[in-house]
């Protein structure tokens, strides 16, 4: 058996207390893109007026779910297609902060959201009622 030679921490070298990109010269390289900002509370510029008064109904279901709470959107028209629903999907568990997914032509997203979902499509141009108990 060979003995490990040990490396002494107490002494600190002056070539690595730096940072390992202060010698890269940066001339000629491109600017770094500005990063793109945007709110999750709110639809994009594209998805703003989505609906066209369309009634939508916002029920909250518990019963066949174990237990869980979970808020069902109804109603959406057939001429979204299937892009926009999933699209719309997405920016609003983003903006909610939850999960969701299709059932049929249900949306559902976990939790009770009636109150948040009924905001985000008024502001979408539907006309969302709280249906239910």
């Amino acid at each position: 058996m060979s003995k490990k030679k040990k490396i002494l921490t107490e002494t600190v070298n002056p070539e690595f207390s730096e940072s390992p990109f202060s010698s890269l010269d940066p001339t000629g390289l491109p600017e770094a893109p500005t990063p793109k900002v945007t709110s999750a509370k709110h639809a994009p510029k594209s998805m703003d007026r989505l609906g066209q008064g369309e009634r939508l109904e916002i029920r909250r279901e518990k019963s066949g779910r174990g237990g869980k709470t979970v808020t069902t959107i109804q109603g959406f028209p057939t001429y979204l297609g299937e892009a926009k629903k999933l699209k719309t999907l997405k920016i609003l568990k983003t903006s909610l902060g939850t999960g969701g997914s299709w059932n049929k032509n249900t949306m559902e997203l976990q939790g009770d959201r009636r109150n948040e979902v009924y905001h985000w499509l008024k502001e979408s141009g539907f006309s969302p009622v709280l249906a239910g108990g």
